[in-house]
């Protein structure tokens, strides 16, 4: 009757452990998770070896049976240990010495167990016992089997420990889970005792018995309080520490919650943030709430403190069962990217030294402008520019002095240009300038202008004056089939008879020239 009782009780064990062990490690992701699966497997093996050694008839089959436990009983202390250092915090140097510290024992105690035969260290006698009428194996305690049951206890006593400290430190609804992780610690101790005081000298492995509760114990503490991967405390932590400001929003863009870092989010766009309708509390950011409706994210510019900052809005929908609950509102502190990126387009679009348009960038706004000249039938002159005799200046005066003069001539013709000029520096000394709904006589007087100016510039190197003179050509849009490419070529040909013609003259392309 004691052997049934003890095999369906031993059996329902197993079967437990099997279900823990396989959720645990393939559904967790944690390292706690992990843990729990590796503890409730090495009692598996252990249950299991005992189960097959009370049901089996000879005493090499139930040794055979306590061999097999042993691949699992000198390791669940270890386990358990790392499982409670994992949930409560203790993590530091676990992955280095202390892991190879933690599993010294447990190793030795495996191999002192199968090689036992040669030198009786762990069991020095091995019998067997009637008890209930069935044969009980009753083995006696050999010195290195006290070792081990050291090692448990020293085990348990860190475990029961680290929880205690966490238990006295957690809220009120925490407590409640660290009173089942304190009584799943408390009750192997009993156990112990009773196995090795070795209770009515039967041999029953009272440990055994006790441990699939204590798993139970854990699984309850896990299970109802929804802390296998440990999701409620993480997502608590991650929200209230993030530097980013995070909101919840009901559907109906009322704010439900928020962490700390959106508040200070909120004090960039002047605006206070409390329990209340998000259009509402940013009623003078229509942009903001716009994106939030819309679900679509967005950057904007704010000056906080006399100084650019710039936060992105990423608005994420709560859904529950294919229906929207709310919305969750990231707000994030992008200054550092969106001054790196104006950077980055500064670069991409102009020159470095004139400060004009690149030509890749010329040419892109260029094409625009004259796409739309186009269509609106409108006048669109180009202008080109050469800086004369500039070679000259460069191998009398040196790249220096070059430079600068490229940076005064640029100046110059920024200063003479129209807010819808686009003024770009082609490469070398050459220039050109694009003049939207302006006829070749417009741009021919703008020309000239720019040439005597630059003519009567005074520009000084090392105190010495240095004459500078520009030669410019002008064409203007003849016909819709005309492109951009042929008529600056037209504008080229122009320059390049003022240059023919002696330098430092302006000339409009004729098409009979």
């Amino acid at each position: 009757m004691v052997a049934k009782i003890l095999t369906l009780y031993l059996f329902v064990g197993v079967l437990f452990l099997s279900i823990t062990f396989v959720y645990s490690l393939y559904r967790g992701k944690s390292g706690f998770a992990r843990a729990l699966g590796l503890l409730s497997l090495s009692l598996d093996i252990y249950l299991m070896g005992y189960l097959m050694e009370i049901n089996s008839e000879t005493l090499s089959e139930m040794l055979f049976w306590n061999q097999i436990q042993y691949f699992g009983i000198p390791f669940f202390p270890a386990l358990w240990l790392i499982m409670s250092m994992l949930y409560t915090g203790h993590t530091k140097g676990l992955w280095k010495w202390k892991f190879v510290l933690i599993f010294i024992i447990p190793i030795l105690t495996f191999g002192f167990r199968l090689t036992n035969g040669f030198h009786y260290l762990y069991y020095t006698k091995i019998e067997l016992r009637e008890f209930g009428g069935t044969q009980m194996m009753l083995l006696t305690k050999g010195p290195w089997y006290y070792v081990h049951i050291g090692y448990v206890l020293i085990c348990l006593i860190f475990c029961t420990g680290f929880y205690y400290r966490r238990y006295v430190k957690s809220s009120n609804e925490e407590k409640i889970q660290f009173r089942l992780f304190l009584l799943s610690t408390v009750l192997p101790y009993a156990a112990m005792v009773l196995g090795v005081i070795n209770l009515g000298n039967i041999g029953i492995d009272y440990t055994a018995l006790a441990l699939p509760l204590c798993v139970l114990l854990i699984n309850i503490a896990l299970t109802w309080y929804n802390f296998l991967e440990i999701k409620l405390m993480a997502r608590e932590r991650v929200f209230e520490d993030s530097h980013n400001g995070l909101i919840i929003l009901n559907k109906n863009l009322q704010v439900m919650d928020y962490n700390p870092a959106s508040i200070g989010f909120f004090s960039w766009m002047n605006a206070t943030l409390k329990k209340g309708k998000l259009d509402e509390l940013l009623k003078n950011h229509p942009g903001v709430v716009e994106c939030v409706m819309n679900r679509k994210e967005g950057t904007f510019e704010f000056t906080v403190e006399g100084k650019e900052r710039f936060m992105s809005v990423a608005p994420k929908e709560i859904r529950s069962k294919k229906e929207t609950v709310g919305i969750l509102l990231a707000m994030e502190d992008v200054t550092e990217r969106e001054l790196i990126n104006r950077k980055l387009l500064v670069m991409a679009r102009y020159d470095q030294l004139s400060g004009l348009y690149n030509r890749r960038y010329f040419v892109e706004q260029a094409q625009a402008a004259i796409e739309q000249a186009k269509l609106y039938g409108e006048h669109y002159s180009v202008i080109m520019a050469d800086i004369d005799e500039f070679k000259s200046i460069n191998d009398k005066y040196g790249h220096s002095c070059g430079d600068g003069v490229i940076r005064a001539v640029s100046d110059l013709m920024k200063s003479l240009s129209r807010e819808n000029d686009i003024i770009g520096r082609l490469g070398g000394e050459e220039f050109s300038i694009v003049m939207p709904d302006s006829g070749s006589d417009e741009a021919y007087a703008k020309a000239e202008d720019f040439r005597i100016k630059t003519e009567q510039m005074d520009f000084e190197y090392n105190g010495q004056k240095i004459h500078v003179t520009v030669s410019l050509g002008v064409a203007e849009l003849e016909n819709h089939r005309q492109s951009l490419d042929e008529l600056i070529s037209c504008a080229d040909d122009a320059l390049y008879k003022s240059k023919y013609n002696g330098r430092n003259q302006t000339t409009i392309y004729k098409k009979q020239e």
